[in-house]
Order: structure tokens, then sequence, then C-alpha cells
């Protein structure tokens, strides 16, 4: 896989573990099933800071604007599919081989695109 692909899965899926665990309504939700949060905001704030560190400027960039217009700025791509706005995407594209081996965006959405299937 692409390095800078996986430092975008990693950056978007700590973007959303910082955001579920300041969800109010999630903490109650996972309390309620006897899930206790631990809030390490320092150590993700540096795990954070570290991958946009690594991280190309320009692909930092739209990563930022992506997340501010959508809630996942990653979407995977199932049998052809993007799994952010389910559009199907063309043969061009899915008919590659190593597809993550580049980092790659969505032409319908603009979301970045990781293989799964």
């Amino acid at each position: 896989m692409h390095q800078q692909l996986e430092l975008l899965i990693m950056l978007n899926d700590l973007d959303i573990l910082v955001k579920e665990s300041q969800n109010k309504n999630m903490r109650k939700k996972e309390e309620s099933y006897g899930f206790k949060l631990v809030h390490h905001s320092v150590e993700l704030a540096r795990a954070r800071e570290e991958i946009v560190r690594k991280l190309d400027k320009n692909l930092y960039e739209t990563y930022e604007r992506l997340m501010s217009k959508y809630e996942r700025a990653l979407a995977p791509v199932v049998n052809g599919v993007c799994y952010g706005c389910y559009m199907r995407l063309p043969i061009a594209e899915t008919t590659q081989q190593n597809k993550n081996e580049k980092v790659s965006t969505c032409i319908n959405c603009g979301r970045f695109l990781y293989w799964i299937g």
C-alpha cells in the first residue's frame, strides 16, 4: 500500500475516534453498555501531529477540505463502487493493477479511495 495512503487512513481513523469520543450521546450509550471511555487527548493530539508531519502538504490540505465537507475524507471501494457516494467508478479505474499503490480520488465525490474488494 502507498505510504501516503496509509497515513491518510490512519489520520481519518484517528479523527473519527476523537470525534466519537467527544460526542456526549455516543459516550452515554457506550457507558450504558458497560464500556468506560478513557480520554487520552494529549496522546491522540501527538499521534495526529506525527501523522500530519509525515503527510504530503497538498494531500493534507485536500484531506482537511474533505473533512469539512463530509464526515469521512476516505472511502473504501468494493466491487468498483465508491462507498462514499455509491457511484460506480469507470472501468479504466477499476481494472488497474495495484490500485492501493497510488493515492486516488473518486471522480464524483472527491474522497480519497482505498480498495478492499
